[in-house]
């Protein structure tokens, strides 16, 4: 729309006063949606008037820059709905006697924020807790409902008891006549008050990372299990290692540690750094803190091309 007395034309309040010269010519363009429109672009001319060639090209512009601020605003409201999803599929964490735990979960930079990672815990019927950290192959609406699947099937499982090894292994079989054609990985941890151990159970997963009241730091290397849900029948083995009060269990997927080119451990390898840069009492009081601790060193290099997934098991000390 082009008038050359613009006066009473919507949005030109907001425009320089030589935009509203009573003889200027204006241009007005509207920002065309599949909906309603954005609003409108104003402008004046550089000279007395406009060129037609270039109220052509300013059209089409404004055109084009419609339909790309459409697909942006568009694009990000389904971001927001995929992180509104995620995040409600998360459970909030108990707070057992004796245990403290924190999580984080971050999504992937990239895309609709929603994948198959999660974490859970929860108390088993004889007072032991469960600690998971899990990751379906894949990223999208699907691998996100098998995600939730796989964390109900284990509350299911767990209620009749079964240590890690055998909880994993009853998820492999769930996952392989369910969904044969997805995979996934999980670390299952089990702490019970009575016993100054953890028992844990990994299956195609990074290995959780130890951290002994003096500040020690080591990874549980020991042999996993494949990944949950391949056509191969499993038996996946449970490991038990002492766990003081004052120690720290990391559980975690390998958004965390992975970067491109650089594999998977080197990242293990600054976790276990960041771990036991704590001082002896801040994991202790601020479990919750010591979290954000990590994250920031682990995740100040590089853009997220995966979720994240951190779970902290800290016994406390007993002073």
């Amino acid at each position: 729309y082009a008038a050359a007395h613009p006066g009473g034309l919507p949005g030109v309040d907001d425009q320089p006063p030589s935009a509203l010269a009573p003889d200027r010519p204006l241009l007005c363009i509207p920002l065309p949606t599949r909906q309603a429109p954005l609003g409108v672009v104003t402008l004046s001319p550089p000279g007395d008037r406009w060129d037609p060639d270039d109220a052509v090209m300013l059209v089409e512009l404004t055109r084009r820059a419609s339909i790309a601020i459409d697909h942006a605003q568009r694009y990000q409201h389904n971001r927001d709905i995929a992180e509104t999803l995620q995040r409600a599929l998360l459970t909030e964490l108990p707070a057992p006697p004796g245990l403290a735990l924190a999580a984080r979960y971050l999504p992937a930079t990239h895309g609709l924020n929603i994948g198959g990672d999660w974490y859970d815990a929860f108390r088993q019927p004889d007072g032991g807790v469960i600690a998971v950290v899990g990751d379906v192959t894949g990223h999208g609406l699907r691998a996100a409902v098998m995600m939730s699947q796989l964390r109900t099937a284990l509350r299911a499982y767990a209620v009749d008891g079964g240590s890690p090894g055998q909880l994993l292994t009853r998820l492999h079989t769930f996952l392989h006549h369910l969904q044969p054609d997805l995979f996934a990985t999980a670390v299952i941890a089990r702490f019970h008050p009575d016993d100054p151990t953890v028992t844990w159970a990994a299956a195609g997963h990074p290995p959780p990372v130890l951290r002994t009241p003096d500040g020690a730091v080591r990874t549980l290397d020991a042999k996993p299990g494949a990944m949950l849900g391949i056509p191969m029948h499993q038996e996946i083995a449970d490991h038990t290692v002492p766990m003081a009060p004052g120690s720290t269990l990391a559980l975690y997927t390998d958004g965390l540690v992975e970067r491109r080119a650089r594999g998977i451990d080197p990242g293990i390898a600054r976790l276990a750094d960041a771990l036991g840069s704590f001082g002896p009492a801040e994991l202790d009081t601020d479990l919750e803190g010591s979290a954000d601790g990590i994250l920031r060193p682990m995740l100040s290099d590089s853009e997220r091309d995966d979720d994240v997934c951190l779970l902290l098991c800290h016994l406390r000390g007993t002073g």
